[in-house]
């Protein structure tokens, strides 16, 4: 059994107009409510378990998300946006990192296309305290996604996160700025 750290999440929309102001506020992310067979788990139920601190605010800085399916199926999900894009970013730092921030070994990463939002995912199988589970991520220039599949509150290796997360960055919305 893997015991992720972590935090989480749950509960309302997921809306570019919580907080924030100015240009910010107004190029937020807005969040899924649901994509594919998943949908947000309810407030208080979470797969991320050791954070004491819970934000759910995305504008507010990065938020840590669960999403439920059927039959004990969830992804944990990992997203940051940053306001004013970083030149290069998408294609920069090709470093694939696991939802639990650690850096993978690049030889182990394969590559995905992410679909219409362009770009590209990438995941590994790594392993951590002899437990052996997929990562994925995806970035463009203002918003870094990480993901990670669980079945029965156990993270597991899956060929289906890469097809998960780029439902998740298809669902995803970033609004323009006005």
């Amino acid at each position: 059994m893997v015991i992720v750290s972590g935090l989480l999440v749950g509960g309302g929309a997921w809306l570019a107009t919580r907080g924030g102001s100015g240009e910010a506020a107004q190029r937020t992310p807005v969040l899924p409510n649901a994509f594919g067979a998943y949908k947000e788990a309810k407030a208080g139920d979470t797969e991320w378990k050791q954070d004491a601190v819970v934000n759910t605010d995305i504008a507010k800085g990065e938020v840590n998300l669960t999403y439920r399916a059927s039959g004990g199926r969830a992804l944990i999900i990992r997203a940051r946006f940053e306001p004013q894009p970083t030149p290069g970013s998408e294609e920069s730092g090709d470093t694939l990192y696991s939802v639990l921030d650690s850096t993978i070994d690049q030889r182990r990463v394969k590559t995905y296309p992410a679909g219409a939002v362009g770009g590209k995912i990438q995941c590994a199988v790594i392993t951590v305290g002899g437990s052996a589970f997929t990562t994925c991520g995806w970035r463009n220039g203002t918003t870094y996604v990480t993901l990670a599949p669980v079945l029965n509150h156990d993270l597991i290796v899956s060929g289906e996160a890469p097809r998960d997360l780029r439902n998740f960055v298809n669902a995803l919305k970033i609004t323009p700025p006005k």
